[in-house]
């Protein structure tokens, strides 16, 4: 049986919960925005990518390779792919649009592969004012539909590597290469 307290105790008690409960919480805070900065590359670890893009002085517009990846530097900002430049060369791209014509403007992106999203959202994000999903056309997904009125990136998963531009649609079809020779054409690192 439970001994039953006086109103007293149990307040104590009850506060007592409150600040261990409070505590825990702002550790799990305070030790996730540490582990968050040493992963983000803000902390001092010798092998953040990054760094070490930044430490050898990259020098604009060149591209290396760093860590299973390839690294450019566009006017101080680096950039990742997963492709070489010399792998993706053979990748037809069709495009009249450059990193101007996306700065600061909102871009939509219709893919469902994670990846693709992610090398396009981490490269492209750094520059255009928003990047959000949406479908190109009508879809059964719960996104917003698009067209060609607007600046849309749409990635379709097919054999033949290539990119192509319709107004202010610019389709990607393929795999991570065709994303990276799209990149690579629209920062003009190629």
């Amino acid at each position: 049986m439970r001994k039953i307290g006086s109103e007293k105790e149990i307040e104590e008690k009850r506060k007592r919960n409150v600040q261990i409960i409070g505590i825990f919480i702002l550790g799990v805070l305070v030790l996730g925005t540490v582990g968050f900065g040493f992963l983000s590359g803000s902390g001092s670890s010798g092998n953040d990518n990054s760094q070490n893009v930044r430490d050898e002085n990259l020098a604009n517009g060149q591209v290396i390779e760093t860590g299973g990846r390839w690294a450019a530097n566009l006017n101080g900002q680096i950039l990742y792919f997963i492709n070489s430049p010399e792998s993706v060369k053979n990748v037809s791209v069709l495009i009249d649009s450059d990193i101007s014509s996306l700065t600061g403007k909102q871009v939509y992106l219709d893919s469902d592969n994670s990846a693709i999203r992610d090398e396009i959202t981490i490269n492209l994000g750094k520059y255009a004012g928003r990047i959000s999903e949406a479908c190109y056309g009508a879809c059964n997904r719960d996104l917003p539909e698009k067209n060609c009125t607007e600046s849309i990136i749409v990635w379709k998963d097919k054999l033949e590597n290539k990119v192509y531009q319709e107004e202010n649609c610019i389709f990607i079809e393929g795999d991570l290469k065709a994303v990276d020779a799209f990149l690579y054409r629209i920062f003009e690192l190629n």
